[in-house]
């Protein structure tokens, strides 16, 4: 059984926490990060997820950690060219970049593994690597698209693969402005879960989906792309032996 943690997100934290600001000479001023107590919290923030993971499934043995990195490229780029191109000037905590060389470096030590896949983000490692007795951890709510054990808030949940479906198509009508792929114009939480009100199968959500871009004067194939961006990748999307992302298809009538 593994903890699959999505990595950048407690070290971006971590990192964070520990940046400053500070003045090195008058009018001069610039940011720093204490990487010793970075690492710290972060290796603190891992215990703390193994610890609440074995206590709430009550699990004697101890849960494999699997630590996440993305790969840098996502495949979502060429489905949707200006994916993430609202991000280019967003800027990380200082030397967050020599904190992960650091995760790669201590892991075999700590007992960490550590995986980044060709072409896909940390969020579809998590799913690609999922299997049944696992839990992910990831403070992202686009993390619930994807069926099984979850830890959120402290506790492990678990969501179920209709409730996952459910997120997934929700996430294809909304979009996603951090990700700056816009969904079905005018469409929020609120108007998705309208739409999709009643719904029992995945063939039935899909044909909501298709149905409310076709209102806007959207086809099909514009449905699929925003559906493919949302996408976070479940077991058997992704070749691990050719490094190939086996892209979402809609279901079958």
């Amino acid at each position: 059984m593994k903890a699959l943690i999505d990595t950048e997100v407690y070290l971006f934290r971590a990192a964070a926490a520990c940046e400053m600001e500070a003045e090195w000479a008058p009018d001069d001023w610039t940011y720093v990060c204490r990487h010793g107590d970075a690492q710290a919290l972060f290796q603190d923030s891992i215990a703390e997820i193994l610890d609440t993971v074995a206590k709430a499934t009550h699990t004697l043995a101890a849960m494999r950690p699997v630590l996440v990195f993305s790969a840098g490229v996502s495949f979502r780029y060429g489905v949707w060219p200006t994916y993430k191109a609202n991000r280019k000037k967003t800027r990380k905590p200082a030397g967050y970049g020599k904190l992960r060389e650091w995760v790669r470096k201590v892991a075999p030590a700590r007992g960490w593994q550590v995986v980044e896949l060709p072409d896909v983000e940390g969020d579809d490692v998590l799913g690609i690597l999922y299997e049944q007795g696992d839990v992910i951890a990831s403070t992202d709510k686009d993390m619930l698209t994807l069926p099984g054990c979850h830890l959120r808030n402290g506790q492990v949940i678990e969501v179920s693969e209709y409730d996952a479906d459910l997120a997934f198509y929700t996430q294809a009508l909304v979009g996603d402005t951090s990700d700056n792929y816009p969904g079905c114009p005018g469409f929020g939480p609120v108007t998705a879960e309208k739409a999709l009100a009643g719904c029992m199968t995945e063939r039935e959500m899909w044909a909501a989906v298709v149905a409310a871009f076709g209102k806007k004067g959207l086809d099909q194939r514009y449905a699929i792309q925003q559906a493919r961006c949302a996408r976070i990748l479940r077991p058997g999307e992704y070749d691990l032996d050719t490094h190939t992302v086996r892209l979402w298809e809609p279901p079958v009538a």
